[in-house]
């Protein structure tokens, strides 16, 4: 598709994927742990390097976990090895928005054994808790700032 000669990326439904519409009600009303939502912060615009947001609706605990780049296995390979070390009652839902970077999905329920949901497309706010936590994060890495050169003692 082209838009004033330039071409233009449509939206992409990511195959396979859970509407955020059939996610159960209880999970809406923050009563158990083991409901996470996640998401990427991207820091300076030429740098690959991203950051990993994933926050738990109940008590609000949030992993970050610096990214080499930006490609779907990274943000798969880190969710598995963040997440999976939670027993399973603690790996119930999690929450994530149509970028490229969650199209591992599959692999990511199938590791953790839990079920992934996906926001509709440009509604952000249907993941809330860790769109909050990344404008916290924002006071500390704002936009521009490259995220490879942060030290992992300042990410833990």
């Amino acid at each position: 598709m082209k838009k004033n000669g330039r071409s233009v990326q449509r939206d992409s439904k990511i195959p396979g994927s859970i509407s955020i519409d059939l996610k159960p009600e209880v999970v809406s009303l923050r009563v158990r742990a083991g409901d996470w939502e996640t998401d990427n912060i991207i820091g300076k615009i030429t740098d690959q390097t991203a950051l990993s947001v994933t926050v738990d609706r109940l008590s609000r605990y949030t992993i970050l976990t610096k990214l080499t780049d930006r490609l779907a296995v990274t943000k798969k390979d880190a969710l598995v090895r963040r997440l999976g070390i939670y027993s399973q009652n603690l790996r119930l839902t999690l929450t994530a928005d149509n970028g490229s970077e969650n199209s591992e999905h599959l692999q990511i329920q199938a590791d953790l054994k839990l079920i992934m949901y996906f926001c509709h497309a440009y509604h952000s706010w249907e993941k809330g808790s860790v769109e909050n936590m990344n404008k916290r994060i924002r006071r500390f890495i704002p936009k521009g700032v490259s995220i490879y050169c942060l030290p992992e003692k300042l990410i833990k």
